[in-house]
């Protein structure tokens, strides 16, 4: 479908941030953004595909360019041979920071983001969030949990993977993915600041903040992510004032920048917070499901049909048969039952089934040392059935994302997804009516340029407008028709049963 124009919605509220845009048609254009394209986005040819830095270097600057010219040439190594790998690397992890520590002393040249957070505003001013901290305050060996009201949500759904949790729950961040680890989507403001070169907009931003003479890896994150901001609040607004009176906009009027901005507006917004987990990675294809969009928490005939059979039933097994398996998952699941959209990929396919269950048939685990299996779908009815497990012991994902040539790792290096390495617990926990939003759970479990991070995006939630539209009772002479309504916001938005 091709077309030259395109119509954009806006609802434009105190801050661009919290507008709405909607495409109801598509443009002909390669950077306008359609839902194919959201699916397989091109773009710029990049310059190295070496391993990517993780946020807590967030640039990618020239004196890398000209790294060790033998680095690709190291040894391949199959994790998946190297057992249980990934508590050895954490642990290892512990003693790095516990030494950092013990040599800081009680030294505190540096003040971490999270203890003191500095944000500018649009007037230059900065608000402190919350006062100093001392060092033992700031950083610890070991972090057991960001959130309490979360811990008791756990409790009272899985008693011995809350118990897991509470005794070693664990998150930092990892420089690529890898099965059994998370991918988290970054801020549309981190990925500008990250992908400076292959984006046009992150360019600008690049030298914008160029003119503030300070070299990019000394940039406060209050700094860099304030700048970005404003400068996609003012991109957007400009986009927003092209409309007509009818409400559209010509897309062959964008420049390319900002037809690029919009694109990456609304990709940012689809996958807006994602906290995927990585099921499978192998040469350059790759498997997430996504683990923070609930879509029921309580089982229908026709959703029961989805997750067993999918939207594409086979004609190979009876139908009497089927309707048998069926009456059997209803009845082992009628209480409650979590299933997730996955993702955009696959959705017609059967659900993938995801749980903690070493010793259920069936099952595979997703990777050796994970202790993350998928499968054996009528042995966890079966025993359900029996009282052996708890239905809330397993999750349900309609849909995944699908990544080929190395398209995952791409979005790494271009700055939209962080990968991170957790304890299972947190990849396994149910994602319903959270009191703290996964996202932010996950970016403080990791510490440091996450966390903080994490406190700036909440930042956003605060004092959200919307104009409330109602087609039905438009009234063009209406005086109340472009009244602000503040709505508080709740922290469940993206994890909440449906």
């Amino acid at each position: 479908m091709r077309s030259d124009r395109f119509l954009i919605s806006v609802v434009v509220a105190s801050s661009i941030s919290s507008s709405r845009i909607v495409v109801s048609s598509f443009s002909s254009r390669s950077f306008v953004p359609t839902r194919i394209l959201a699916e397989s986005r091109s773009v710029h040819t990049l310059r190295k595909t070496t391993p990517l830095f993780s946020l807590e270097y967030p640039s990618f600057d020239g004196e890398d360019e000209d790294d060790d010219e033998n680095d690709d040439e190291d040894e391949y190594i199959d994790t998946d041979t190297l057992g249980d790998w990934r508590n050895f690397r954490r642990s290892l992890t512990l003693v790095m920071e516990e030494d950092e520590i013990n040599a800081d002393g009680d030294s505190d040249t540096t003040t971490s983001l999270s203890s003191k957070t500095q944000v500018s505003t649009k007037d230059g001013d900065a608000e402190q969030l919350s006062k100093p901290k001392s060092k033992s305050q700031k950083k610890s060996v070991s972090v057991k949990s960001v959130s309490k009201d979360n811990e008791e949500v756990l409790k009272s759904q899985n008693k011995n993977l809350a118990e897991e949790y509470l005794n070693g729950v664990w998150a930092h961040e990892t420089s690529t993915p890898e099965v059994g680890g998370l991918v988290i989507r970054m801020p549309l403001e981190v990925e500008l600041f990250r992908n400076y070169r292959h984006s046009l907009m992150g360019s600008r931003l690049k030298r914008l903040l160029d003119q503030e003479g300070v070299p990019r890896r000394e940039l406060e994150i209050s700094t860099w992510y304030a700048r970005s901001k404003r400068m996609i609040e003012e991109e957007m607004s400009k986009i927003a004032n092209m409309a007509d009176d009818e409400g559209q906009i010509d897309a062959t009027q964008l420049k390319e920048e900002s037809s690029e901005m919009l694109s990456l507006y609304l990709d940012n917004q689809e996958s807006w917070q994602e906290v995927c987990l990585v099921v499978e990675k192998q040469g350059g294809n790759a498997r997430t499901v996504v683990l923070n969009r609930p879509m029921a928490f309580q089982l229908t005939e026709n959703i029961g049909k989805l997750v067993l059979h999918g939207a594409f039933q086979s004609q190979k097994q009876d139908k009497v048969d089927k309707q048998k398996e069926l009456v059997k998952f209803m009845m082992a699941f009628k209480r409650e039952c979590a299933v997730y959209v996955g993702g955009p990929d696959e959705q017609g396919n059967p659900a993938v089934m995801i749980h903690g269950i070493k010793d259920l048939p069936g099952a595979v685990e997703i990777s050796p040392g994970t202790q993350i299996f998928q499968g054996g779908i009528d042995s966890a009815v079966q025993g359900i059935l029996e009282g052996k497990y708890s239905p809330l012991e397993f999750r349900f994902f309609l849909g995944c994302h699908v990544y080929e040539e190395s398209a995952l790792d791409v979005e790494v290096h271009l700055g939209k997804y962080q990968p991170v390495a957790c304890a299972r617990s947190v990849a396994l926990k149910q994602c319903i009516s959270l009191p703290k939003p996964l996202w932010h759970e996950v970016a403080e479990l990791c510490g440091g340029y996450l966390e903080d991070l994490s406190s700036l995006e909440l930042l956003k939630r605060e004092d959200l407008q919307f104009q409330v539209v109602d087609e039905t009772d438009y009234d063009e002479d209406d005086e109340d028709d472009d009244d602000v309504i503040e709505i508080e916001i709740d922290d469940e938005d993206d994890e909440y049963p449906l």
